[in-house]
């Protein structure tokens, strides 16, 4: 469990130095933005308020924005609405069930949105069963709570094309 923890926060450091989703840090994966979700009469789904260790921009709300690298987005898509459903519940940095076989998820660990203490703002899953390294490497997707930023905003902000 500490290990997961120390894991995810040490990768959104390496984000925030200066690792973009342009594939520039693995050479080979391009990070997409596969849309994002919000809640609905028929869904709803929860609630984030953090200040972000990636992009150092706080954030609260309930939109999410799934990215993916390497993974279809249909995937990521329709896995996201199980896997914040755990979210919600899970303790920061703890595994989540992403119900595919072959991926590894965990519960991202930010910031409070005071900047001091811990929340989180999303999960990320890895295909294989190492722990994600982070929301851009290969083989990766992740659902972060973005509100209320719009994806070209975010495209922008990550160099995502």
């Amino acid at each position: 469990m500490r290990h997961a923890a120390v894991t995810v926060v040490l990768s959104c450091a390496a984000l925030a130095a200066g690792v973009t989703a342009t594939g520039a840090a693995s050479g080979a994966s391009v990070t997409r933005v596969c849309g994002q979700l919000t809640s609905t009469a028929k869904r709803q789904l929860p609630s984030a308020k953090y200040l972000s260790l990636v992009s150092g921009i706080r954030s609260s709300g309930s939109t999410w924005t799934v990215l993916a690298t390497g993974v279809p987005c249909g995937t990521a898509l329709s896995s996201t609405p199980a896997l914040l459903r755990q979210w919600q519940q899970a303790r920061l940095g703890a595994r989540l069930d992403p119900g595919l076989a072959g991926y590894t998820c965990v519960k991202a660990i930010d910031r409070a949105w005071s900047g001091s203490g811990q929340s989180s703002g999303g999960f990320v899953c890895q295909k294989g069963s190492g722990l994600p390294a982070s929301v851009f490497a290969p083989g990766t997707f992740a659902a972060r709570e973005t509100s209320p930023y719009t994806i070209a905003q975010i495209k922008a902000f990550f160099h995502i094309q």
